[in-house]
């Protein structure tokens, strides 16, 4: 069970970065792994990041919806002072909102590859629809080779429906409480 939870904490990490670079995912697994409220110096200190990437990082997570904020008004300096937690609440919607996401552009890319012929030039393997190929008359336009059809084209189309499949599934395992 706990080596469940570390892989699940690991894959929330690895999305943070790959949404929002590894300075995001530095400040975010500080404040996941403190749970609690952290002011920007007491994150840049333990981040050892300066401010401005700080702030930067923040503002991204916070925009995303995985942190949160309050701000107080230093007592004697009178300046604000913002303190950031996880937003543990909101992560399983802003998860699943990506998920979805990624699940409806999967789908765009399956049926644009499923109802299109693509021609490719044999030497710098650029793609153009049958359209396009047709209109250049089967020739490359940049080096003048004749185009062939996409021979990796039902390859593609595999690929593209075992990630829908997976992200379908996924989905549906999370929506019934095992995920």
């Amino acid at each position: 069970m706990e080596q469940e939870r570390s892989n699940n904490v690991d894959k929330l990490y690895v999305f943070v970065e790959k949404m929002m670079g590894p300075d995001a995912r530095r400040v975010f697994e500080v404040l996941y792994q403190e749970g609690e409220e952290l002011s920007e110096y007491d994150i840049m200190e333990k981040t050892e990041l300066r401010g401005s990437v700080v702030r930067r990082a923040l503002n991204m997570l916070a925009e995303k919806g995985l942190v949160t904020y309050r701000r107080l008004r230093h007592p004697d300096k009178g300046r604000l002072i913002f303190y950031w937690k996880v937003n543990y609440e909101g992560l399983p919607a802003v998860i699943e909102a990506r998920k979805r996401a990624a699940l409806e552009r999967l789908k765009y890319l399956l049926e644009r590859e499923e109802e299109t012929q693509y021609y490719i030039c044999p030497l710098d393997k650029t793609r153009y629809t049958f359209e396009e190929a047709l209109e250049y008359e089967f020739t490359c336009p940049r080096c003048g080779e004749m185009l062939v059809p996409d021979s990796e084209r039902d390859l593609r189309i595999e690929i593209l429906r075992q990630y829908v499949r997976l992200l379908e599934a996924d989905r549906r395992a999370s929506r019934e409480g095992g995920g």
